[in-house]
């Protein structure tokens, strides 16, 4: 019984140790992506979030203004998602929708879009914008005049699947996981 019981404790100790280190701030610099950063738990933030949220305005000039202009609603669905506001998205995915009906947009957007739009549901809303976030990818690829937009990644986003979202800061703001898991994630690559 005594063995069982340390055999537990032990296995708590290592999953205990595996989950903080999977979103703890690594110091060292390397050449390869950022490290992840801490994460932040809900009551730990305050008015922090709120300050922080604002830094993530649109730095990056586009070529094209109607692509500038849809970037501009996903920073806006992104950061709505970060504060786990499902009506400030729901109405940022409507603006990105109306914005697509004057362009030849494709279909996978438009459809992501709509996703969001149609759900006051947070989680809903999460899938469908990393469903918006794999169709942006094409459309930001070549698309800058000048300055940088960050691909980032969380590895614990969708039950330890991972996944992406794009920023104007080399900030971590998980619209993942919002207030719970604020700062867990790393920029795995730069768009020029």
């Amino acid at each position: 019984m005594i063995k069982q019981i340390k055999n537990v404790l032990i296995l708590a100790a290592i999953a205990g140790t595996l989950s903080l280190y999977s979103c703890k701030e690594n110091k060292e610099k390397n050449d390869g992506p950022e490290p992840m950063q801490n994460e932040m738990h809900e009551g730990e933030m305050g008015s922090q979030m709120n300050d922080e949220i604002g830094m993530d305005q649109t730095t990056a000039e586009f070529k094209d203004q109607s692509t500038a202009t849809v970037y501009n609603h996903y920073i806006a669905i992104k950061t709505a998602l970060v504060q786990t506001d499902a009506e400030l998205a729901q109405d940022h995915a409507k603006q990105m929708i109306a914005e697509l009906e004057n362009t030849a947009a494709n279909a996978e957007i438009v459809t992501a879009a709509r996703n969001i739009a149609t759900t006051v549901d947070v989680n809903k809303q999460r899938e469908a914008f990393s469903e918006l976030t794999k169709s942006m990818g094409a459309i930001l690829e070549g698309a800058l005049k000048s300055g940088e937009i960050y691909k980032q990644y969380c590895p614990m986003a969708f039950e330890g699947k991972g996944d992406f979202w794009y920023s104007n800061s080399k900030e971590i703001r998980n619209p993942y996981f919002g207030d719970k898991m604020l700062k867990c994630g790393r920029v795995e690559a730069t768009i020029k």
